[in-house]
């Protein structure tokens, strides 16, 4: 078992566990849970905050502590609780595992361990990257607090009481994002995640566009896939949840154990009922149910990857005129499924992840707004 004391430069870190509004202020035992990490229990008097339940709990890494210092400041101007902020320099997973939060906040380099050790074995969801922060009375400031915002809230919903980040009124959207009029698939296998960020880091959030993202991947990387993925772009990334309507900005990843399908009026449809075929999540499957559910209002792209997933729909929406694309053979680290819809004779355009996203920005400002119109 881990102690919850853990001695740190010239002083000692101490693991909490508090309990508000007690009779009497008290330190009580050591306390061990299920999984083997320990923490002194601490009542206290005081009583939540206006007897209101207590702030979302938000862990954060950064190396330089003046940025250390400004995310602190902007995530309590949000409303929620900074329990834990420090340099990750020095510190050892085992340190990380004492930390009780609902969420981490990274600002490490690309290549961390400490940020691989928390997307493997944190129970509390890894927001990686808050962007690089602008001037405080530059322009950019409040569009840069904004995207952090829109960010944390599918982690850890609205502040409690319904607190919101003060942002000038033009910037702060007094109504939910446009429902998207066009929704595009991007299919992927071996290799996609990288391909897909790729694509979507060069593809800017504010067109009127929405994806559905199915991937083949291990069941256990599934909710890890937002943050990833939305590392260094502002698209809005999310688990697929019933109910949820397509808005314009947004990508909802495709579940593994669910199959998905689509409403009359968009909405998201989940079912128990497990894929069809060997692929979680299947292509082919999720391409239909875009075509059925979006008509000509919807598009493909098929990216790196290994199998023929999805190439009789990808023939059955170019037998309809719905745009399919692939990543071309030489930029994708497996070739054999978007090679396979290129041989197929049903792949419109092919490119690089970057070429792909400028020609998609391209379509959906001519050819799509002269369709839609």
């Amino acid at each position: 078992m881990d102690a919850p004391f853990v001695p740190v430069g010239d002083g000692l870190r101490v693991a909490l566990k508090v309990t508000p509004g007690a009779g009497h202020g008290r330190i009580g035992e050591v306390a061990a849970e299920a999984d083997g990490c320990m923490w002194l229990k601490v009542a206290v008097t005081a009583p939540p905050e206006g007897g209101k339940a207590n702030k979302a709990a938000i862990a954060l890494l950064a190396g330089h502590a003046g940025k250390r210092r400004q995310l602190a400041q902007v995530l309590a101007e949000f409303g929620y609780a900074v329990v834990f902020a420090d340099d990750p320099a020095g510190l050892t997973a085992s340190e990380l595992e004492q930390v009780s939060t609902d969420a981490w906040l990274l600002e490490l380099a690309e290549e961390s361990p400490l940020a691989d050790w928390l997307l493997e074995h944190s129970s509390a969801p890894v927001l990686l990257g808050a962007g690089e922060i602008p001037e405080q009375d530059s322009e950019d400031y409040p569009r840069w607090q904004r995207r952090l915002y829109g960010k944390l809230l599918p982690l850890l919903g609205e502040p409690p009481g319904g607190q919101a980040p003060v942002l000038p009124a033009p910037l702060l959207p007094a109504a939910r994002p446009q429902q998207a009029p066009c929704v595009w698939v991007l299919g992927a296998s071996l290799g996609g995640p990288a391909a897909v960020k790729q694509f979507l880091d060069c593809l800017p959030a504010d067109l009127p566009v929405a994806f559905i993202y199915a991937q083949h991947i291990d069941a256990g990387f599934e909710q890890q896939l937002p943050q990833i993925l939305g590392r260094q772009n502002d698209w809005r990334i999310l688990n697929c949840q019933p109910g949820a309507h397509l808005q314009a900005g947004e990508v909802l990843v495709a579940p593994i154990a669910r199959s998905l399908g689509f409403g009359a009026d968009g909405e998201v449809l989940l079912s128990d009922a497990p894929w069809p075929g060997p692929y979680r999540p299947s292509i082919a499957a999720v391409l239909d149910a875009v075509c059925d559910g979006f008509g000509p209002a919807c598009g493909a792209i098929i990216f790196s990857g290994m199998g023929e997933d999805g190439v009789e729909a990808c023939g059955r929406m170019r037998r309809q005129g719905i745009e399919v694309w692939t990543q071309d053979t030489a930029s994708a680290a497996c070739a054999t499924m978007p090679g396979a819809v290129q041989a197929a004779g049903f792949s419109h355009r092919q490119g690089t992840p970057e070429q792909l996203a400028q020609a998609l920005q391209h379509w959906l400002r001519q050819e799509w707004s002269a369709l839609a119109g």
